[in-house]
């Protein structure tokens, strides 16, 4: 069952939806959350779907929203996720997702992008730089 709020029934969710390709949900472990996205009190399944897998062309990615075992809402994601996560953004409104894609973290309110935050690029440490050198060669 979808709704219940321990983090194993989430994995196990998960793994559900690529047994069963009825599910039609692609996605990693890191871009899956459980949430009250409506302040109602209930937790919702949110989760950052890639596509079907093996397609031909760009994969429709989208954010899906379920509620129970049935999908409650759906919207494009604007990029490749690497990672999901919900978060109070007032203290008067319900959890809002936040989704990481490449340098930036894109904010959902009322399940559409609402922030684009994007983030320093860091200097590659000259160690590190060596050693993949090394290893090109």
């Amino acid at each position: 069952m979808l709704t219940c709020c321990c983090e194993v029934t989430v994995c196990v969710c998960v793994c559900v939806s690529f047994l069963y390709p009825v599910a039609n949900l692609f996605t990693f472990s890191s871009c899956v959350a459980l949430a009250d996205l409506s302040g109602d009190g209930e937790r919702r399944l949110v989760a950052g779907d890639l596509g079907p897998p093996g397609g031909l062309g760009p994969p429709p990615m989208k954010l899906k929203v379920y509620r129970g075992t049935a999908l409650m809402s759906e919207s494009a994601l604007l990029d490749l996720s690497s990672g999901l996560a919900a978060f109070f953004m007032d203290l008067h409104e319900p959890r809002v997702p936040a989704v990481a894609s490449g340098p930036c973290i894109y904010v959902y309110k009322n399940l559409r992008p609402y922030f684009k935050f994007t983030l320093p690029g860091l200097k590659v440490n000259a160690l590190e730089q060596l050693l993949f050198r090394s290893v090109q060669k």
